[in-house]
C-alpha cells in the first residue's frame, strides 16, 4: 500500500482546485475523500500509517483528526464525496447547482467552484464523527 500524507498547513484554494481536478483523472477512492475532508476544513490527518491496521484506516476514509486546539485527537469516517452523489452535493458552494449525475464530477465541480469563489468550509456538524473503539 502507498503512503499518503496530507498537508495541514495548506493553500486552501489551490489544494481545492487540484482535488477537483484529481476527481476527474482517478477512479472514487476512500483515501481521496480523506484528502478532500482535510483539505477543506484545513484540518491534519494524524494517523502515523506505521502498520498495516492504520493503512487500511486510510483506505478506508477514516482519518485521524483534531478539530481545535483544545479538542483532543478523534477518529472520523468521511463522507463517501467521490462515490456517492448526495455528499458530492453537499460540497456544492450555497447557490450553484449542476446538472451532472455522477458523483465525481459533481464533487470536481463542487471544489473548484469553491477554490475560485475562495468559499468557507462546510461546518464539521454537517459530517458524521465517530470515535474508534
Amino acid at each position: 500500500m502507498d503512503a499518503f500524507f496530507f498537508p495541514s498547513n495548506s493553500n486552501g484554494p489551490v489544494d481545492l482546485y487540484g482535488l477537483g481536478d484529481r476527481c476527474l483523472r482517478e477512479p472514487a477512492s476512500r483515501r481521496l475523500d480523506g484528502e478532500i475532508y482535510c483539505t477543506l476544513h484545513n484540518v491534519k490527518d494524524f494517523n502515523p500509517l506505521v502498520n498495516d491496521r492504520l493503512l487500511l484506516a486510510r483506505e478506508r476514509g477514516e482519518v485521524l483528526v483534531q478539530h481545535s486546539s483544545d479538542a483532543g485527537l478523534s477518529w472520523i469516517e468521511v463522507p463517501p464525496f467521490t462515490a456517492e452523489l448526495k455528499y458530492a452535493e453537499s460540497l456544492l458552494p450555497e447557490g450553484l447547482v449542476t446538472f451532472f449525475r455522477d458523483a465525481r464530477r459533481v464533487c470536481a465541480t463542487a471544489l473548484q467552484a469553491r477554490a475560485l469563489a475562495n468559499e468557507p468550509p462546510r461546518l464539521i456538524a454537517n459530517f458524521v464523527q465517530w470515535r474508534r473503539g
